[in-house]
């Protein structure tokens, strides 16, 4: 508002000097114009008394020329030649003031000085010219005797001259009285111009001048007003300074105080009078927080600041409070540190909550690492009573409908127990179970005040609360019960971080409880499937053992008859005795895959490592017969050691490897290999060592059979699961379930993936003439103990 008003003033100052340079621009237009004036109308003067001294001298000279052409008189000649030279010397005169007044000639009306100055030789050569002539006409006289009419003559032709002089002269004093009429004329309007611009000019003036006077009055009101707000504002700023929430104080370069507001003072406990002037920052700050200060000493000198820093400062009864400061370097001109300013809040409730905070983590990290209902429940209540020090922390379990108990408590021995208590709430009902149901959380800092019924209050009463907070354990979104803390000393106040804290500590508390009871349905649902599994596999192996006893009875006398009556009964009968015996064998075939399945659970070895190069060559012996009957080509990469059972992997590769000279293509050659491939690097080297230590190993045992069908990747490990027919490819549907009990047993998982033949139906031979591009490859991972890794190895046949 200040700088409005100063430039309106300024404006206003501005516009009268403008006019009044004006004023003066215009009196000095009009002095020059009448200065000029007046200039000219003298020249004009003197050009028309000379003009008036030219007709005077050309009178005599006409009565001089008359009186010597008719008496020819010597005096009278004299008197001629004397009024011409004089006519002469005034025409010069003449010619002279016109020159000087630089004004046009008569009859000619241009003000071009070149013309003017032509205008003037026209002048003067005519009367020149004139005077010539009369001159001449009296040397004509002079010289002989005229006769009358000679005389005659010549006195007409120097009448005849005079007369034009005379014309000439006069002519000339015509336009002179006129341009001074004109001067004259141009005078008084320039004068009356003059008159109206000072009129104009000087009522501008008056009005400027009272619109300046105004703003002048109104700065000088606004600026009273300015300084009366500033006032004000010192006032505000002074009362705010002083009763601000967060203290401030000022320091100079030594770091002495110079000014500190109330708030500094009460959180400090001093008087004013005993800070300023006579304490320095470091007299109040604790022995570690005047080294960070210190060290941020010249942080603050070299940047300017220092923004958020936590100290602890003495007060004057020699406690300690953590304040969070902040802090501006004051520096001069020359960019040197005078001083400081600094405001500082008390964090003693964040310092509090913080710590509240990290022990609500801890508390949570606590409740986790038990899986026992008993010993979640009582860290819960033991870890929330110190984190909020209050005198009662209970839980409380809902039944299913709806009422509840006490499950656990910690207090305090002066205030009685809630747990084994008969806990009788006549308020209590269905309503304020459904309340906690859908999240509600009740704080109640004075029971007395809580707007509570009579019979509630009564209750709490038996057991000395005064204030509460209730935050519901939900288990799956299902209310399951109450985290209750009871203060019996005197009502509290419960912060919003408190019950935050508590919210999340119910949270953490309803995942452990949840994991709890997975873990007591696991345990509970493992032991049965343990015993469900031991006699499963015990009754497989039993009935394994006796069903073969009878079945080698069976077949013994099957094939005994089929040698003894081949062919010596009919066609049927020996096709029945066919049936007979090859149902037998594979019923024997059947019982023994499933004696073998039992096997892997039954005749479990301790594992060891285990080389795979050699379990593998094992593998390939055990089946050389049906490698040379199909011409197999087998090979593998140097393989790694694992951690397992040898028979049971050897059982592995030789069932894959089996299974790929099975399912092979006609008329074409198997072809299987096995390589293998770390996962899970517990380790990796921005070098190409050769060796690893890898987590497991994945193996892959590919062919170049006839694949299998996507919808059939999962089945073929089930159990008695067949995709062909036994005509086709002969088998029992057990192989690959072995495989995978055994690779579970392992730890680890097994999977397929394949390109199959393109035939009708997997039911039907399969295709003479498949594409090249048909075959499977079986995946296994199992834990590996460390090898070299195979992607540094080449591959080479075995042995």
């Amino acid at each position: 508002m200040k700088n409005i008003a100063s430039g309106k003033v300024s404006i206003g100052f501005a516009a009268t000097l403008f006019v009044l340079v004006i004023n003066a621009v215009l009196a000095y237009q009009s002095i020059t114009t009448i200065s000029e004036n007046n200039r000219a109308e003298v020249y004009n003067d003197r050009i028309l008394a000379t003009l008036a001294q030219m007709l005077s001298s050309l009178k005599d000279v006409e009565r001089g020329q008359r009186e010597y052409l008719l008496t020819n008189e010597p005096q009278y000649l004299a008197a001629h030649r004397i009024d011409i030279s004089q006519i002469r010397a005034k025409l010069k005169l003449l010619v002279n003031l016109k020159s000087d007044l630089n004004q046009p000639l008569p009859r000619v009306g241009t003000s071009d000085p070149g013309a003017q100055k032509q205008q003037i030789i026209a002048f003067e050569q005519t009367i020149e010219r004139n005077l010539d002539e009369l001159l001449t006409t009296i040397d004509k006289r002079q010289a002989a005797v005229l006769t009358p009419a000679r005389q005659l003559v010549l006195s007409q032709q120097g009448q005849q001259a005079i007369e034009t002089v005379r014309q000439s002269i006069s002519e000339c004093e015509r336009v002179e009285r006129k341009g001074l009429e004109r001067l004259q004329a141009e005078s008084r309007q320039s004068l009356a111009d003059t008159k109206l611009a000072f009129g104009i000019s000087s009522l501008l003036d008056l009005v400027l001048l009272s619109v300046l006077y105004g703003l002048v009055s109104w700065d000088r009101t606004k600026q009273k007003q300015s300084e009366a707000i500033v006032r004000g504002y010192a006032t505000e700023f002074e009362e705010l300074y002083n009763r601000a929430p967060c203290g401030y104080h000022s320091l100079d370069a030594d770091g002495k105080f110079i000014r500190i507001n109330r708030t500094s003072l009460q959180i400090l406990g001093y008087e004013e009078a005993e800070i300023v002037g006579c304490k320095q920052i470091g007299d109040l700050l604790a022995t570690q927080s005047l080294q960070k200060f210190n060290d941020n000493l010249a942080i603050l000198k070299t940047r300017g600041w220092i923004h958020d820093i936590e100290l602890q400062m003495v007060r004057k009864d020699g406690s300690t409070v953590p304040v969070s400061a902040t802090v501006i370097a004051i520096k001069d001109n020359l960019g040197n540190y005078i001083g400081a300013r600094a405001t500082t809040i008390d964090i003693r409730e964040r310092v509090r909550l913080r710590r509240q905070a990290r022990l609500s983590a801890e508390i949570s990290q606590k409740i986790r690492q038990s899986l026992k209902l008993e010993e979640i429940l009582q860290t819960a209540v033991e870890e929330v009573q110190k984190l909020l020090a209050v005198d009662r922390v209970l839980i409380y379990r809902f039944a299913a409908d709806g009422s509840g108990t006490a499950v656990q408590e910690r207090v305090l021995a002066d205030y009685p127990a809630v747990m084994g208590s008969n806990i009788n709430d006549p308020c209590f009902n269905r309503s304020y179970h459904d309340r906690y149901t859908h999240g509600r959380i009740q704080t109640v800092a004075d029971i007395t005040q809580s707007g509570f019924q009579p019979c509630y209050i009564e209750f709490l009463s038996q057991f000395a609360v005064k204030a509460s907070a209730i935050i519901p354990i939900y288990l799956r979104d299902e209310l399951w019960g109450l985290l209750i803390a009871h203060h019996c000393q005197a009502p509290r106040k419960w912060y919003p971080k408190e019950v935050e804290m508590l919210s999340q500590l119910a949270t953490q508390l309803g995942i452990a409880i949840t994991q709890a009871q997975l873990l007591e349905q696991e345990q509970l649902q493992g032991r049965e499937l343990a015993r469900s599994n031991a006699e499963l596999e015990q009754f497989a192996h039993v009935a394994s053992h006796d069903l073969q006893e009878p079945l080698r009875m069976v077949i013994s006398y099957l094939q005994l008859l089929s040698r003894r009556y081949q062919g010596k009964l009919d066609a049927d009968a020996d096709e029945f005795i066919d049936y007979a015996v090859d149902g037998a064998t594979r019923m024997q075939a059947l019982i023994q895959g499933l004696l073998s399945y039992a096997r892997v659970s039954s005749r479990k070895q301790p594992f060891e490592i285990v080389n795979c190069n050699v379990i593998v060559r094992d593998a390939i012996s055990n089946l050389h017969v049906a490698i040379a009957e199909s011409a197999a080509t087998i090979t593998f990469d140097p393989l790694p050691e694992v951690w397992g059972d040898p028979t049971q992997l050897t059982q592995v590769f030789q069932n894959l490897i089996a299974n790929g000279i099975k399912f092979r293509r006609e008329e074409v050659p198997p072809k299987i290999h096995i390589s293998v491939t770390s996962l899970q690097p517990l380790s990796t080297s921005t070098t190409e060592d050769l060796a690893t230590t890898p987590a497991s190993w994945q193996f892959a045992i590919s062919d170049n059979g006839i694949g299998i069908e996507s919808q059939y990747l999962e089945r073929i490990f089930v159990i008695f699961q067949r995709l062909h027919t036994r005509v086709i490819y002969p088998g029992t549907g057990i192989g690959l379930a072995i495989c995978k009990k055994i690779i579970e047993r392992h730890g680890g998982t097994i999977w397929v993936e394949s390109t199959p033949m393109k035939q009708d139906s997997l039911l039907q031979p399969p295709s003479p003439h498949p594409p090249a591009c048909s075959g499977s490859i079986f995946y296994f991972v199992i834990p590996a103990v460390g090898s070299i890794s195979p992607q540094h190895v080449h591959k080479q046949p075995p042995d």
